[in-house]
This record gives structure tokens, sequence and C-alpha cells, in this order.
């Protein structure tokens, strides 16, 4: 799973990748970013898995990427502010952290977002099978209007 980290926070980015690291080795962190502008140009040429995203940032709220990029990527938002949840989740939240992290709501949103993906994977799969064991198959009779009259063919 890759990631990337939006924190302005160089301790709290410090401190968020070792959580993670500690709790899923297997995760890549693929960027730190620290800025709108920056997650701007990442995102508009990368799409990772999951973004874990602060809300205030150097240059201004988070929120403001999202009319810059369409993001379709599940993002773990992790601040030190509580009145930004209800905008967050109208976005592709998958949980809301306070700052500071603790190691267990952190594994229990990584858990969250594997369950969304794999629940979402596994239909996607299940349609695909759907459709690939489906035999083709063409009519063979065809009713045509001749005139005042039906043929059969």
């Amino acid at each position: 799973m890759k990631t990337i980290v939006i924190e302005d926070e160089k301790l709290a980015a410090e401190r968020l990748e070792e959580l993670i690291h500690e709790i899923d080795p297997s995760i890549e962190i693929s960027a730190k970013l620290t800025s709108v502008e920056q997650s701007i140009k990442y995102l508009k040429q990368n799409k990772p898995d999951l973004i874990f995203l602060d809300i205030q940032l150097e240059d201004g709220l988070s929120f403001s990427i999202f009319d810059k990029v369409d993001i379709d990527i599940p993002i773990i938002f992790t601040t030190a502010y509580d009145q930004y949840a209800i905008k967050a989740f109208k976005l592709n939240s998958v949980d809301y952290l306070l700052k500071p992290i603790k190691k267990d709501e952190l594994r229990e949103s990584l858990n969250k977002y594997k369950d969304i993906k794999s629940s979402y994977l596994m239909d996607f799969e299940d349609i695909i099978r759907s459709i690939q064991s489906k035999e083709i198959s063409y009519k063979k009779r065809f009713l045509i209007q001749y005139g005042q009259k039906i043929k059969k063919n």
C-alpha cells in the first residue's frame, strides 16, 4: 500500500511515519508534503492508495486542495482541531484522528481502511467473475414484418 503524509510539522510527520511502520511495516510512504501547493502538484501527477492529511498547513487549510484536484482517494485526517470534522467527512474520509495520535487509534483507522478496500475489491471481483462466466448466446430465431404479415426466420 502506497500512502502519502501531508503534514507541515516535521516532528508530527516523523511520529506518524514511525507509528505507521510499527503497525504495518509493509506500508510505503511515497511522499511527505508540507503545503497545499506541494500537495496539489503531487496529486495531479500521482495517485496513492491512502492519504494522511493534516488540516491546517503552512499555506492554508488543506480543504483548498480539493478545489484544485479531483480526489477520490481515501483520507485519514490527522489534526489538532475538532471543528473541521463535519467538513472532513463530506470528503473521502476514512477517519478523523486528533493529535497527539495514539497508536491504537491509528491501527483502528488503518484496519477500517483495509476493511473498506477489501469489501470494495471483493464486490468488483465478483462482478468481473460473473461477467466472464456467462456464456455468450445469440438469438437464433427472429420475427420479421413483411407487409401485413409476420414471418419467422
